[in-house]
């Protein structure tokens, strides 16, 4: 060893062998000695009547009285004449050192020796006393501390300018966008009075709590980080001016639990960090105010990332929250969870959010929701994402469940809503879903994406009703469900065959249902495109609102074919297909000049295909124009059994199809010698004819 150390160590065991630790200088070693007391001190406002030495309780080996009245607040520094034997410059109190505080209405303790103050052993007020302590190079409280007061506020600012007109109370204000770290190690306990509050407030703020009861007493645990706060008073958690960010700062908060067993946070506490927040361990959050991301204008950059377990009503506003990233679980005890962040929600691999007792709602306000996880809700799951200035990891505001989305009641109320951005979203549902919990009768499940979206069914969805309000729906998914209403605007279809359509059918089934009914509803739509149905089982078929002209001309007749016109539609059902009608939005030849209720609109090609018996119990309409594409736009049926009960209306150059002889009224779509561009319903029995049908 060298000479210099050896001579080092020698004094340091000398001092250690009378009883007494005195901290050898903040600058050379990291922590204070362990029987390091505050030293240095200046009083700015208030009265100190003594600081001195007495009897170490138990297990110290040094301790401090320090007594006075009134508010008082003390500088910490390096000259000051407030001493005693092992105190060391600044505010410090070694692991084996004792400050005992007496007779202040309330103490402000500022540290400006430009160094962290360390915490490491115990401070106690002989009376509901409310200690701050102040130091804009950090605080520091170790594993082993212990902290007892009338209310206890740890800052990692420079209140200096605040001491001379200290009057018990203590403000972060909007100027002070740097200082040091406050830190709370596992293991240190802080005990306070009945209606009293922690404050810990700090550009970055790290808490770790290792049991239920290490924090006792508080009304409020208020931490935060970026933060401005006015006459903040520890005594009662009052303030004059509420917390409000501060602009340009990311704050940092990570909170920690314990490793068993819960930390109960009070309710009505802030969380707020204008930057990030992490959560580690078991922590109930019930009534928690939270806030993250605010320090910025795009509230999506900023995180609240969970990686252990949270339990609680966990909400907030989007306009006050970023994006959400949950590595744990999140979990309800109370009542439901309604996760509303201004950003995006990730999900990840292992992750839990919700529990079977409550419904799990989730809105991302500038962002998507990506699950990866599992999202579990009683009778409800709802997620929706909207990303209007297109920012974050989820610019188009899409929604992604590669994990598992379950509904565990059995009650026929259960409720599964996707919804992505109105205007750029789409949804990708690829992970297993399951809606029933132990019944199936009455369970819902819906899906809204943009007028540009797509929605990738990648997983089998069961549910007694089915609604799809999107653009494009794809994917080798199958969909079993008593009641399918497609309101598509683009292609519905999952294409496997560049030449046989028959086999790019969307799965549906019937599963435990004897059939299904189906709205096939393209009257959003803007232009052409592909229907293509496979069903599995039974189908019964209704056109929703679709027409096939946009105007009417009568007793002329109609003009002006809705921009949907000249796609194709095919269903094809291993069973019996039943054709119903409905009422279009505006007109068509079937009902608006032949005079029928209602028809099967379709302004395209309509190929039917059964494997059992094909029954037409309404007009199938497809008639828009005289002179119509050659993309299949007649209408094609084929079934062993067909029974037509109503006529037919196609195109004036177009035929219908049947498999089998049928008996049948066939009208086509005539333009009117004297009114161009006007259509009538003529009767042409040619244009019904056997053939067969055209995909095997």
């Amino acid at each position: 060893m060298k000479r210099k150390f050896l001579k080092k160590l020698y004094k340091a065991l000398l001092i250690l062998a009378a009883g007494l630790w005195i901290g050898l200088g903040t600058k050379s070693w990291a922590v204070p000695g362990i029987g390091q007391l505050p030293g240095g001190g200046t009083v700015a406002t208030g009265t100190v009547s003594s600081y001195s030495n007495t009897t170490p309780p138990t297990g110290y080996i040094n301790a401090a009285t320090l007594s006075g009245s009134g508010n008082t607040a003390i500088l910490w520094g390096s000259s000051g004449t407030l001493n005693v034997s092992g105190s060391g410059p600044g505010f410090n109190v070694g692991s084996a050192a004792s400050l005992t505080i007496s007779g202040f209405s309330s103490l402000l303790n500022v540290d400006t020796t430009g160094s962290p103050s360390y915490i490491m052993g115990q401070i106690s007020t002989s009376s509901s006393i409310p200690v701050y302590v102040a130091n804009g190079s950090g605080v520091i409280v170790g594993s082993g501390a212990s902290i007892t007061a009338g209310g206890v506020g740890l800052l990692g600012y420079d209140l200096s300018a605040q001491a001379s007109s200290f009057g018990g109370t203590v403000s972060v204000t909007s100027s002070m966008t740097t200082g040091g770290p406050v830190t709370i190690q596992s293991g240190a306990t802080i005990s306070v009075g009945s209606g009293n509050t922690i404050l810990v407030a700090a550009p970055q703020v790290n808490v770790a709590v290792a049991t239920p009861t290490s924090f006792l007493g508080m009304t409020f645990l208020d931490l935060l980080s970026g933060y401005s706060v006015t006459n903040y008073n520890v005594l009662n958690g009052s303030f004059t001016s509420v917390p409000s960010p501060i602009s340009g700062t990311s704050g940092s908060i990570t909170l920690s639990g314990p490793s068993s067993l819960f930390f109960t946070v009070p309710g009505s506490s802030f969380l707020y960090s204008s930057g990030s927040i992490t959560t580690n361990g078991n922590l109930i959050l019930t009534g928690v105010n939270v806030q993250w991301g605010t320090g910025s204008t795009n509230l999506a950059a900023s995180t609240f990332t969970n990686n252990g377990t949270i339990t609680g009503d966990f909400s907030t506003s989007s306009n006050v929250s970023g994006s959400l990233v949950n590595n744990g679980s999140i979990i309800a005890t109370t009542g439901d969870i309604n996760l509303s962040v201004g950003g995006s929600i990730t999900n990840n691999v292992g992750a839990t959010i919700g529990s079977s007792g409550f419904n799990t709602i989730l809105t991302a306000a500038n962002g998507g929701i990506n699950n990866m996880g599992t999202i579990v809700g009683n009778t409800a799951v709802s997620l929706t994402a909207t990303n209007p200035n297109q920012v974050g990891p989820y610019p188009l505001g899409s929604i992604s469940s590669s994990g598992t989305i379950q509904i565990t009641s059995n009650s026929s109320a259960n409720f599964l809503s996707l919804s992505s951005d109105p205007t750029t979203g789409s949804i990708f549902l690829t992970g297993p879903v399951n809606l029933a919990g132990g019944t199936l009768s009455g369970t819902t499940a819906t899906f809204s994406t943009s007028p540009t979206g797509t929605m990738f069914l990648g997983t089998g969805l069961t549910a007694t009703n089915t609604i799809f309000n999107v653009e494009n729906l794809t994917g080798s998914g199958v969909v079993t469900s008593q009641v399918v209403d497609l309101d598509v605007a683009g292609n519905v279809r999952n294409v496997v065959s560049a030449t046989n359509p028959l086999l790019n059918g969307f799965n549906i089934a019937n599963g435990p249902f004897s059939s299904t009914d189906i709205t096939i509803d393209v009257s959003g739509a803007t232009g052409p495109h592909v229907v293509n149905l496979a069903v599995n089982g039974n189908a019964v078929i209704n056109s929703g609102l679709n027409s096939t002209f946009i105007n009417s001309f009568l007793p002329t007749g109609l003009t002006n074919a809705v921009p949907y016109s000249g796609g194709n539609l095919l269903v094809n059902a291993t069973g019996n297909l039943t054709v119903t009608g409905s009422i279009p939005s505006d007109y068509a030849l079937s009902t608006d000049i032949l005079g029928f209720s209602s028809a099967f609109v379709f302004p395209g090609g309509v190929a039917l295909k059964a494997g059992g018996t094909l029954t037409v119990n309404a007009p199938i309409d497809n008639g828009y124009t005289a002179v119509a594409g050659p993309n299949f736009q007649g209408i094609f049926l084929s079934a062993p059994t067909i029974l037509v009960n109503a006529p037919f209306v196609t195109d004036g150059n177009t035929f219908v199809h049947t498999s089998v002889p049928v008996s049948a009224a066939v009208y086509a779509a005539t333009e009117s010698p004297l009114f161009p561009g006007v259509y009538n319903a003529v009767i042409k029995p040619s244009a019904l004819v056997v053939s067969p049908f055209p995909w095997q």
